[in-house]
């Protein structure tokens, strides 16, 4: 019987909040412009497919991953111009229909920049990684593990006595990391996970209690654990961070 020692976190019901507050708003908008309290011109503005970048944005804003959030609202506003210049063309007169197609090579300067910076204000620098390590077998620090890779792969088991949680940092990546072979201290592990464009594996002994609290953009978590033995839950693993356009698997 597959049944998981796994704890949800209160993000869905903030998310809920969150989508409510969208449709208020909404709402508002829509009633304001029927009313004539808000002048027309703006309503093929706000009420456009480029507002979707802007509202991803708003919605993905984390004190851990600030960069990925001026990128979407840095989208959101390239494709906005082209629709503020037609609303105000006295203000814009040099910008026309083909703003987009003309400029759009500035967008793949803007993500290989917010790339590098990513790289260079990590969290751990010392530890990041450019190619493929093959498995190895590793001890922490303190039982502590700190690993970054960008553009590679790192497959790891952690052989601590005790695993006292870390940071796991994955961009155009991915992360496996086995913990089967360590045990959890009593009490919250807090494992940091930053998963852009990659990918974070982790192999977890079937009576830990999971519990996840990431903020995610177009990406995912899920416990794929058979859990035969009931759960220890003096002791819990809380996994955290962001997942854009990333996943993380728990086996």
């Amino acid at each position: 019987m597959k049944t998981h020692a796994f704890q949800s976190s209160p993000s869905p019901r903030l998310k809920g909040i969150l989508f409510g507050l969208l449709l208020v708003i909404a709402g508002v908008l829509f009633l304001s412009f029927n009313f004539g309290w808000i002048n027309p011109v703006w309503r093929p503005i706000i009420f456009s497919w480029p507002m979707i970048f802007i509202v991803i944005g708003i919605a993905s804003f984390s004190r851990h991953n600030i960069l990925v959030t001026l990128l979407w609202l840095i989208l959101g506003l390239f494709f906005l111009v082209p629709r503020i210049a037609v609303s105000f063309p006295e203000s814009f007169s040099g910008i026309n229909g083909d703003f987009a197609y003309t400029y759009w090579p500035l967008l793949l300067i803007l993500l290989g920049l917010c790339l590098i910076l990513k790289i260079f204000i990590g969290k751990s620098p010392r530890s990041v990684s450019y190619r493929h390590d093959h498995s190895d077998s590793i001890e922490g620090v303190n039982g502590r593990i700190e690993k970054k890779v960008v553009f590679g792969g790192s497959e790891s088991i952690f052989l601590d006595p005790v695993f006292r949680g870390g940071v796991i940092s994955a961009t155009f990546g991915g992360v496996v990391l086995d913990l089967r072979r360590t045990t959890l201290p009593e009490g919250e592990t807090y494992l940091d996970i930053d998963a852009t464009f990659g990918g974070v594996e982790l192999y977890i002994p079937g009576d830990w209690v999971v519990e996840t609290k990431f903020q995610t953009v177009l990406g995912g978590v899920e416990d794929k654990r058979f859990i035969l033995q009931p759960p220890d839950y003096t002791r819990k693993l809380i996994l955290r961070g962001d997942l854009t356009f990333g996943g993380c698997e728990i086996h």
